[in-house]
């Protein structure tokens, strides 16, 4: 019994050929399936059908074949989707988590890329008695 489900659009469908080509072609190049698809990041049932032509991988292994492999998309621009964002000031850094720490008592230590879509960022806050709550109350100080 065949799944009923959405069909590919045209452009995913001419997608879904160069990738078969490009993929297939590599895997040649390469020599072995496995080892393309650990290149990638994928599982090798995955690049199987992704060669066959079957499945449409994620923007991610697309990227990456682009990096890795120098394969140029025809229908996408994988550099234009993961464009890397620079803050432009400390401020940008500031979750409204943290709304009731003054500026002055926040220092950015380190902003580093952690992948594609993310930033690793490291803060050092200090924390001092005003600004607690007025309700917290200190231990040492309810005993006396």
């Amino acid at each position: 019994m065949k799944k009923v489900g959405p069909k590919h659009t045209y452009a995913e469908t001419l997608l879904m050929k160069q990738v078969a080509a490009e993929f297939t072609r590599k895997k040649r190049e390469i020599g072995s399936a496995k080892r393309a698809a650990k290149e990638l990041g994928v599982k090798l049932k995955s690049f199987y059908k992704y060669a066959a032509g079957t499945n449409l991988p994620r923007v991610e292994v697309l990227r990456t074949a682009n990096i890795k492999w120098g394969i140029k998309w025809d229908l996408i621009d994988t550099s234009a989707l993961f464009r890397t964002a620079k803050p432009i000031s400390a401020e940008q850094l500031l979750l409204p988590l943290i709304r009731s720490v003054r500026e002055e008592d926040v220092e950015v230590i380190e902003v580093v890329p952690a992948g594609d879509s993310c930033l690793r960022v490291m803060l050092r806050i200090k924390f001092t008695a005003e600004n607690s709550s007025p309700t917290t109350k200190n231990p040492a100080q309810a005993k006396r």
